[in-house]
C-alpha cells in the first residue's frame, strides 16, 4: 500500500521542463545586450517569413535587426539550447531515489523423506537505499552547478554570436564603402587616361604616360573586382549567422559605422568584466562544483545501505515470520578515496584554470582599451 500510493508522486517527478530556466537565462541575456531568446523557435530560410513583404528588391536590415534575426534564427544557437534540457534532466535523474525492491524466493520440495520433512517455503523482502537520504541531495547540488555553467556557457555563446554578427554587419558596410570608393578611383583614372590619350595627339604627353596610365586603370579594374568579392563573401557570413542559406535573396546594410564611442574609465571597465564575463563565472562555477562533489564522494564511503522488512512463511507448518532487513556495503577494500583525491585535484586545477581566465580577461581589456 505504501509502494502503491508513492509511485504517482515518484512518476511526476521524471518530467523535465526548462521553461525557467529559460527564463533565467533569458534575463540574463536581457541584462547583457537587450535583447530576447527565443526556445525552439523553427528556423526559417525565408526573409519574408522573418521581416514580412517589402516592395524593393532588396530586403534592408538595420544592425539592430540583425542580431535580432542572429538570436532568433540561428540554428546553432537554437541547438545550443537543447543542451539546457540535457543539463535539466540530468538534474531531475541527480534528484530521483533509488526504486524500491521487492525479492521473493520459493522453495518446493523435491524428495519426500517421510511425513513431516516435506516444506515448501516462502521468502519475500521490501527494501529501500537508505544511503539515498545523504546522498540524493549532495547528487542534486553538483547537477545544479553544471547546469549553471550550462547556462552561462550558452550566455557566453550568445555573446559571441551578437559579436560576430556586429563586426559581419561592419564588414559589409565597409566593404560597399571600399568597392565605391574604388570605383570612385578607376572613374578619376580613366578619366585622367583619355585626357593623357587626347593631350598625345598636340605632343603634350609620351607612349610611358600612355603605358602607365592603362597600368592605373587595369590595376583598379582588379581591384573593383576584388573588392566586388570581398562584398558578397561579407553578406554570405552575415546571412551564416542570422540562419539563411546563400541562395536567400539579397539583403542591404543600411546602418554606417560607429565613429563616435563612449569609453568609460578603465578601471570601470575591468571591474565590470571580471563581476559579469561569463568564462570568469563558469571558472568560478567549476570550483563550486568540485566543492559539492568532494562532499558527495565522502558521502560514498559507505557505498550503499538498504533497509527494509523480510517474512518468511513455511506452508507445511503453521509457521510465519516478520522481521526488518539491513544491507550495507562494508568499506574496506574500496572506500571511494581514490575518487575524493581525484575531485580533489580537479578542484586545485579548477582554482588554477580560474587565475588564468582573469589574467587572459585582463589582458585582453588592457590590449583592447590601449
Amino acid at each position: 500500500m505504501l509502494i502503491s500510493s508513492l509511485l504517482p508522486f515518484l512518476s511526476g517527478c521524471t518530467k523535465v521542463r526548462i521553461k525557467s530556466d529559460f527564463a533565467k537565462l533569458q534575463h540574463k541575456t536581457q541584462l547583457a545586450i537587450n535583447a530576447s531568446i527565443v526556445l525552439d523557435n523553427t528556423s526559417h530560410t525565408n526573409l519574408e517569413n522573418l521581416l514580412g513583404a517589402q516592395d524593393a528588391f532588396d530586403y534592408v536590415i538595420s544592425k539592430t535587426e540583425a542580431i535580432r534575426l542572429a538570436l532568433l534564427n540561428n540554428p546553432g544557437l537554437q541547438s545550443d539550447f537543447q543542451n539546457l534540457g540535457i543539463a535539466k534532466a540530468d538534474l531531475v535523474q541527480a534528484g530521483l531515489y533509488t526504486n524500491p525492491e521487492i525479492k521473493s524466493v520459493f522453495c518446493f520440495a523435491t524428495d519426500d523423506r517421510g511425513p513431516g520433512t516435506t516444506q515448501t517455503n516462502i521468502e519475500a523482502m521490501a527494501t529501500m537505499r537508505l544511503s539515498d537520504l545523504w546522498q540524493v541531495p549532495l547528487s542534486k547540488h553538483v547537477a545544479e552547478d553544471v547546469l549553471e555553467i550550462v547556462s552561462l556557457r550558452i550566455l557566453s555563446t550568445i555573446l559571441t554570436i551578437v559579436e560576430d554578427t556586429k563586426i559581419a554587419y561592419d564588414t559589409c558596410v565597409i566593404a560597399k564603402l571600399r568597392t565605391q570608393n574604388t570605383k570612385r578611383l578607376l572613374q578619376a583614372a580613366r578619366e585622367l587616361k583619355d585626357e593623357i590619350y587626347y593631350r598625345q595627339g598636340y605632343g603634350y604627353t609620351s607612349d610611358w604616360d600612355k603605358n602607365v596610365s592603362d597600368a592605373r586603370v587595369g590595376i583598379l579594374e582588379a581591384e573593383v573586382k576584388k573588392q566586388e568579392v570581398y562584398v558578397v563573401q561579407a553578406y554570405l557570413k552575415l546571412k551564416q549567422l542570422m540562419g539563411l542559406t546563400p541562395s536567400t535573396p539579397s539583403i542591404k546594410v543600411v546602418d554606417q559605422l560607429d565613429t563616435v564611442l563612449t569609453i568609460p574609465g578603465f578601471e570601470a571597465i575591468e571591474a565590470y568584466a571580471v563581476e559579469h564575463r561569463p568564462e570568469i563565472q563558469i571558472a568560478l562555477m567549476k570550483t563550486k562544483q568540485y566543492q559539492d562533489q568532494i562532499r558527495l564522494e565522502k558521502a560514498k564511503i559507505v557505498k550503499a545501505i538498504d533497509a527494509g522488512i523480510a517474512y518468511k512463511q513455511d506452508f507445511e507448518k503453521p509457521l510465519a515470520g516478520w522481521g526488518p532487513y539491513f544491507n550495507i556495503s562494508l568499506p574496506i577494500f574500496d572506500d571511494n578515496y581514490a575518487q575524493i583525491a581525484r575531485t580533489e585535484f580537479l578542484l586545485k586545477q579548477a582554482e588554477q584554470k580560474l587565475i588564468e581566465e582573469k589574467i587572459t580577461i585582463l589582458t585582453e581589456l588592457h590590449t583592447s582599451y590601449y
